[in-house]
Formats: structure tokens, C-alpha cells, sequence
């Protein structure tokens, strides 16, 4: 078998194992498959198998996830994983999600169909600038269907029940080590731990990032990356979307980036069925902000200098528990140069 790509730690150990899995699933040396390792962020070795007539995706679950702390999360997250992608190409479409060939559990792996040529992500794009109000309204379009199509599901919610994994992925190492680092702030944490992990409204993605929404040619949208999908609170995916819009308005001091935070807002409560969690919403918001910059997986794009604003500003919010978007909103707008050119922002103002 081809291989491409700079091996990772333990790259040639992984490689037999994926092509192992291939044999399993049928697909023979002799169809001679080329193997190209891909990015799969900290969570999963992703690797591209390309033979003469097929393309697939194989991705495995990693024991520990490479970040600069020690981060451990059971394997079998991929094996919900590739339930929830069923339910997204069930109940909301299967033009919005990649189709699950094969799994195998007791590997921690899947076989996924291959995204074509030209489909980058949306993170690529909101980092070199490329800012576009129609790819920001048919995210915002599809969280919310995905939300209201699971919402008050008996059978989803038996499926995903179980929190184990938004626990080991989300709530640890984000919003406790910041309660862990913020020993002030632990009451308001405490609060939004308990907002998100007891009300069990709706299936929840957990990682609704950009980096997890592919943009495909002809315009289509992949969701992808949902191993934390867990029966939940839908104001988790709906912050932690917007916190990623916000932190690159900051960091590139774009107001039209802050302005796909509002369009993404004001898109998704819309359409969404769930006017009575806009506020506990906003106050989620302004804590995962504060954990992409001290907690276990810090966005590492931010520099040195946006770390300091994103902590001040996010303290601030959580402090004060500023639940209305509008207020965060303008706060970030005023450290924006040609909207306010106060980097000095009093923000318990």
C-alpha cells in the first residue's frame, strides 16, 4: 500500500492498523490503496484511502488527544460518532453529512465517504478573510433544524443519553479547568455546568466548530467531527459556533467577522424553537471564550495579545453574567479598530 504524508508518533503502528481495518471491510491489497494521512485535529488519526475506483475516509479514535496536557477519552466516542452522522442524514438530510460505509467497535474506527475535491473548511476560510453571509445562514439553517427535528425524541434520547463523553471532551477540560484557574468565578461556572449537563432537550453535535463544517463545491455543507453528540442542551452547539466567529473577530479585528457572529445568532433564534434559552445562551458564550484561551485546548490561532483581551473580556462577562448577545456584542465590536479603537475597554462598564 502508497503512503503519503509526514507520519505522526507511531505513524507506521497506525497505518498497519488502518490497513488492517481495509482488509476487514473488503478492500484488498490488490486494489492497491494508496494511503494519505489527513489532519484529523487532536481527537483521531484520519487517514484518506484512494484506490483506481473508490475514495473512502477512515478515521480512528485516539486513547489520548495530542495536546500539550495530558487528555484522555474512551474510543468508543466513535461509534457515536458515526450514529449521530446517521441521524443528520435522516432526520435533516443526507446531503449534510458524509455516509457511514463501516464501523467496527471493537477497533474504534469507520469507514466514511470521502469529501470531493475542491471542499475546504470553513475555518480556512473565516482565517484568510473569506467572509460569505450565505454559507453563515445555511449553518445557522441546519443547527437549528438539527436541533428541532431530535428535540423530544424518545428513541434518539435512549441512544445519546449517556454524557460521558461531553464530560472527557467538553465540560472537564473546558469549563472546569477554567473554574479550577478562575477560582472567582467558580458559583457562575458551577451554574452553566449544571444548565448544560441536566436539561436534556434535543441531540446536541458538541463540536459545532467551523473546522468540523466542510464547504463542498456547488455549494453544499458537511457536517462532520461529532463524537461528543450526546442528548442535551442545544445552547452549547448554538455558543460554542458563535465563540468561534467571535475569537476570529478578534483576532483578525474584523468587523464583518463579528458580524457573521450576529447574522449566525440571529439566523439560528429564528428559526429554532428555543426563545427561552437565548440568555442562559449568551452566558455559555462568554465562558467558552474564556476556555479557548485557559482551558485544556486554547484556539491556537489567538496570540499572546488576544489571549489577554479574550480573558479580560470573557471575566468580565461571566462576573457580571451578562446574558444578552446585543450587550456582548457591542463589547466586541468596542475592540475593534474603525468601530472603537479602545483596546483599553472598561469592561465591567
Amino acid at each position: 500500500m502508497g503512503v503519503d504524508s509526514h507520519l505522526p508518533e507511531n505513524g507506521d503502528e497506525d497505518l498497519k492498523a488502518v490497513e488492517e481495518l481495509l482488509s476487514s471491510w473488503g478492500i484488498s491489497k490488490e486494489e492497491n490503496p494508496r494511503l494519505t494521512i489527513l489532519g484529523g485535529g487532536v481527537s483521531n488519526l484520519v487517514v484518506k484511502v484512494e484506490t483506481q475506483s473508490r475514495t473512502f475516509v477512515v478515521k480512528r479514535a485516539l486513547p489520548k488527544l495530542r495536546v500539550d496536557e495530558d487528555w484522555f477519552a474512551d474510543r468508543d466516542r466513535i461509534v457515536r460518532e458515526a450514529a449521530c452522522l446517521r441521524v443528520i442524514g435522516k432526520c435533516v438530510g443526507q446531503e449534510f453529512s458524509p455516509r457511514v460505509l463501516c464501523e467496527d467497535g471493537t477497533n474504534y474506527a469507520c469507514l466514511l465517504e470521502c469529501a470531493p475535491e475542491g471542499t475546504t473548511t470553513w475555518k480556512k476560510n473565516l482565517l484568510t478573510g473569506k467572509v460569505d453571509p450565505v454559507v453563515t445562514e445555511k449553518v445557522a439553517s441546519f443547527l437549528s433544524r438539527f436541533h428541532g427535528k431530535t428535540r423530544g425524541d424518545e428513541g434518539i434520547r435512549r441512544e445519546f443519553l449517556d454524557q460521558s463523553n461531553f464530560m472527557q471532551l467538553r465540560i472537564n477540560p473546558y469549563l472546569v479547568r477554567i473554574s479550577e484557574r478562575h477560582v472567582d468565578l467558580k458559583e457562575q461556572l458551577d451554574e452553566i455546568i449544571s444548565g448544560l449537563t441536566t436539561r436534556k432537550l434535543c441531540l446536541v453535535h458538541g463540536d459545532f466548530s467551523p473546522k468540523n463544517i466542510l464547504l463542498l463545491p456547488g455549494g453544499r455543507v458537511w457536517i462532520i467531527d461529532c463524537e461528543v453528540a450526546h442528548y442535551g442542551n442545544p445552547a452549547f452547539d448554538v455558543a460554542f459556533c458563535a465563540n468561534h466567529l467571535i475569537l476570529k473577530a478578534i483576532h483578525l479585528s474584523s468587523s464583518e467577522h463579528l458580524e457573521e457572529a450576529r447574522r449566525f445568532w440571529r439566523e439560528y433564534w429564528r428559526e429554532s424553537r428555543w426563545s427561552s434559552q437565548e440568555e442562559f445562551t449568551t452566558r455559555v458564550l462568554g465562558t467558552l471564550m474564556l476556555a479557548r484561551v485557559d482551558g485544556k485546548s486554547p484556539a491556537e490561532y489567538l496570540d499572546e495579545r488576544d489571549r489577554g483581551v479574550v480573558r479580560e473580556l470573557s471575566r468580565s462577562l461571566i462576573s457580571n453574567s451578562i446574558d444578552d448577545f446585543d450587550e456582548l456584542a457591542l463589547k466586541v465590536e468596542q475592540l475593534i479598530p474603525g468601530t472603537s479603537n479602545e483596546r483599553t475597554q472598561d469592561f465591567g462598564n
